[in-house]
């Protein structure tokens, strides 16, 4: 059952592009509980839009032909603006753009300095903010996400500028990957880790390879719930305490639309 149950999931429209290690977790874990087939593929697909269907934006084609049109060797106000045009298309960068300058300005103010070396953990269409981001030209950007048609979109982006980087497909609630590097960002993604497997963050952030890890929470839900910062406060400071001697300190920063923590990580990950 299995095995046709992830064929059918990986030949239907919306989740075709999904990577194929995160189907068939889902599919070994659903298939067990369910009637028949057709009862574990609504099964996969209704977790599949908990893991990475809430935040998914329409096919970003126009905004990469808009992108290469544009690029003219520097990030001068067209690109900028093009840039935040495409960040629009993605539910997670469309509510940051509004702050984005002071975003990345005050979370490298945290962790000291800017990295050579940025590790994106579930990066939707977020490296498309290199403008705003302020890496040196020089720094490696690493990105992954279970979402191969937006890491189709990051690749070509990071290659038209000619950004130093990596790009990769990923299932984090499997394990951290092996991408040691300066800073890790993982925004807004522990929520969603929490929905399919509640342990699932604290193994990613124990496991890491990384100076600093910056892990944020929205302020709103996608369906504008607020008020939602004193149960995220106390999630992370859940995390910090399963982590013990792995995080050597914490700094909270807040946004409009975000909570973050930037944690500084030291300790044995054992």
């Amino acid at each position: 059952m299995i095995e046709e149950v992830v064929a059918r999931i990986l030949a239907s429209t919306r989740y075709r592009d999904v990577d194929r290690s995160l189907v068939d977790r889902l599919a070994a874990e659903e298939a067990p509980r369910a009637r028949s087939v057709d009862d574990a593929a609504k099964r996969v697909k209704r977790r599949l839009h908990q893991a990475v269907g809430a935040y998914r934006g329409r096919p970003a084609a126009t905004a990469a032909e808009e992108l290469r049109a544009t690029w003219s060797g520097t990030w001068d106000a067209p690109m900028r603006d093009a840039c935040r045009r495409a960040l629009e298309r993605h539910a997670s960068t469309r509510e940051r753009i509004a702050e984005i300058d002071r975003f990345y300005a005050e979370v490298w103010a945290a962790v000291g300095a800017a990295p050579q070396r940025l590790l994106d953990l579930a990066c939707g269409l977020n490296p498309l903010a290199l403008p705003f981001i302020g890496l040196d030209p020089r720094a490696e950007y690493l990105a992954c996400d279970a979402d191969r048609r937006v890491l189709e979109e990051v690749e070509a982006f990071l290659e038209l500028v000619g950004q130093p980087h990596r790009t990769w497909p990923c299932d984090l609630v499997g394990g951290a990957p092996d991408a040691p590097a300066d800073v890790a960002l993982l925004l807004k993604t522990v929520p969603l880790l929490d929905r399919q497997d509640p342990g699932a963050a604290a193994r990613l952030l124990r496991d890491l390879s990384a100076g600093h890890v910056v892990v944020s929470f929205p302020s709103r839900s996608l369906g504008g719930r607020a008020g939602l910062e004193r149960a995220y406060r106390a999630r992370m400071d859940g995390l910090i305490g399963v982590l013990g001697a792995r995080v050597s300190g914490s700094t909270e920063l807040r946004f409009a639309s975000e909570l973050v923590f930037v944690l500084a990580m030291g300790g044995d990950r054992a």
